[in-house]
């Protein structure tokens, strides 16, 4: 078995998870806050004894890819609406799913339910210091300072903590531009001086002209590795042809 072959399938395989990734950054890049997804190769040493059932060990270095989410903060952009916040630095919003799981966000484009509660753009309730933030029946001007200390007609109305993680390695995916701990005992720290900006959002970190670049890029290595795994294919076939009619002969 020709191992060129199998790395040209390790080789498309790395390419398959870098284009996922690139067509995701590109779906969710106008989200606020949205944090974009990397892509870091490696090669790595594979033993293929298991593979080609030989008595001897092939050793080779195949192509790996390791998808990770960049935490490269966006730019803050200005807007009108009392209930859009933004984040300067680290740390995350809280918010409750509805199966009553946690979830972190950038994102702080929140709006008020029906019940007069804080919530995201999908209705999950925006969790503040003592639990979901409600607003005042009366209504009035909202605002919030630096510390989470949110008003509402200059009267205190709840505070909104932001978390973070010691590893932020350790955060995966979970739709809708949430964010969880992969492992469910990993807990969060407040942020204990945060700073919180009104009137303002948080861009993706997504630059789209890279990303276009990004897909050009794997598209044009996806279609060399192809060749790569052609071009074995028919050397060995050449060869099965020219061994076969030799010990015909």
């Amino acid at each position: 078995m020709d191992v060129g072959i199998y790395k040209g399938a390790a080789s498309l395989a790395a390419y398959e998870k870098w284009q996922e990734a690139i067509s995701q950054n590109i779906a969710q890049g106008s989200i606020p806050g949205f944090k974009k997804t990397d892509v870091a190769f490696s090669a790595i040493e594979s033993d293929l004894t298991s593979i080609q059932n030989g008595s001897n060990s092939v050793q080779g270095a195949m192509p790996s890819a390791s998808p990770r989410i960049s935490m490269a903060q966006g730019q803050l952009s200005h807007t009108d609406s009392d209930l859009d916040f933004a984040i300067q630095g680290k740390g995350f919003f809280q918010v409750k799913q509805p199966n009553g799981d946690l979830a972190y966000t950038r994102n702080g484009q929140f709006h008020v339910d029906a019940q007069k509660t804080l919530v995201t753009s999908q209705g999950f309730p925006v969790m503040g210091a003592g639990g979901p933030i409600t607003l005042n029946e009366a209504g009035g001007t909202i605002a919030i300072n630096a510390q989470g200390m949110i008003t509402q007609s200059d009267q205190q109305i709840g505070q909104l903590p932001t978390y973070n993680f010691s590893d932020t390695s350790n955060l995966q995916r979970a739709g809708g531009g949430f964010l969880i701990p992969s492992d469910p005992s990993i807990k969060p720290q407040k942020v204990e001086n945060p700073q919180i900006v009104n009137h303002s959002l948080e861009d993706s970190n997504v630059s789209s002209l890279t990303e276009m670049v990004n897909l050009v890029s794997v598209s044009r290595a996806y279609e060399a590795s192809q060749k790569v795994i052609q071009t074995a294919d028919d050397d060995a076939d050449k060869a099965i042809q020219t061994f076969g009619n030799t010990g015909n002969g």
